[in-house]
């Protein structure tokens, strides 16, 4: 999280976001700032009072010299780009360019009254991307590592393990803790424990709690093996769905960290209904882990 690709629009949520990932990066980090302008949206826009002055010249300009200027001695590296395209396209290219260990994003503000969805960009990315996403709160004032442990949702599968060795490995970076979460909702505790899940609902609910928290506890004593990093890990299940069991942990968390799974049926990334709800509900910034990108990388 030393080397991070930001998308700004001078939107606050993206300021936010953009002063979240100074943060993050530290003094001796790089951040590396992307504006995008679609081509309609680029023709729509009032001619330039400067004859021989594009929109897009403007927009570099505005980005260099206003969006970044709270921003511009809290990092080793500071660089923009004004391009043209979809922001989610230039996102992921420059992430892969400059080999960034994450892309950071502001979350979608709706108007006034609306229901929250995620953002055109966020869920381009979320299909695209094949490192982090960052997706931070508007409104969020906290910095990394000042607001708790890392939070990770557990699932099953190879998305889970790739967001728990993520979690470990900047916990192990940064001194912070992790806290391993699961709610039981309607899913069955264990990948091939279907049937014997059913009928425990139905004789004795709370078995199904018991069964969580001891596979939990399996779990976590395998993660210091399976990462290689000496982290401090609790666990937590509750009742109830696994969307509004992580978005209650994001309250007391520094990162909400969740694997990215792909369709069973496609094969393709996939966001699922807890992600989403997450997504445009959590307190903290949520990352979301490809199950393809390498931990120690």
């Amino acid at each position: 999280m030393r080397n991070l690709v930001v998308g700004v629009d001078g939107a606050r949520s993206s300021l936010r976001a953009l002063d979240w990932a100074a943060s993050a990066a530290g003094p001796g980090g790089r951040l590396h700032a992307v504006s995008a302008v679609s081509p309609p949206t680029e023709l729509a826009v009032v001619p330039a009072p400067s004859e021989g002055t594009s929109y897009l010249e403007l927009l570099q300009h505005e980005l260099e010299t206003v969006w970044l200027e709270g921003v511009r001695d809290r990092t080793a590296t500071l660089t923009a780009l004004a391009t043209r395209g979809a922001a989610s396209d230039a996102l992921a290219a420059e992430a892969l360019s400059y080999r960034a260990d994450a892309i950071v994003v502001g979350a979608h503000v709706p108007p006034r009254g609306v229901p929250k969805t995620i953002g055109s960009t966020t869920r381009h990315l979320l299909a695209s991307a094949t490192c982090p996403l960052v997706v931070v709160p508007d409104g969020f004032t906290g910095e990394l590592g000042d607001e708790g442990p890392i939070i990770v949702g557990i699932g099953h599968g190879e998305a889970t393990d790739a967001a728990v060795c993520w979690a470990a490995r900047l916990a192990d970076e940064r001194g912070l803790s992790v806290g391993l979460v699961r709610a039981t909702g309607e899913a069955p505790v264990f990948q091939v424990d279907g049937l014997l899940d059913l009928l425990a609902r139905y004789i004795d609910p709370s078995m199904r709690l018991q069964w969580t928290s001891e596979d939990l506890a399996d779990f976590a004593e395998d993660v210091q093996s399976m990462t290689q990093h000496d982290v401090s890990i609790d666990t937590a299940a509750a009742h109830g769905s696994p969307g509004g069991g992580l978005v209650d942990a994001s309250s007391v968390a520094s990162l909400l960290v969740i694997g990215r799974h792909r369709s069973m049926i496609t094969g393709h990334p996939h966001a699922t209904k807890p992600l989403r709800h997450a997504l445009t509900h959590a307190r903290c910034p949520v990352v979301v882990i490809p199950a393809s990108t390498d931990p120690e990388n």
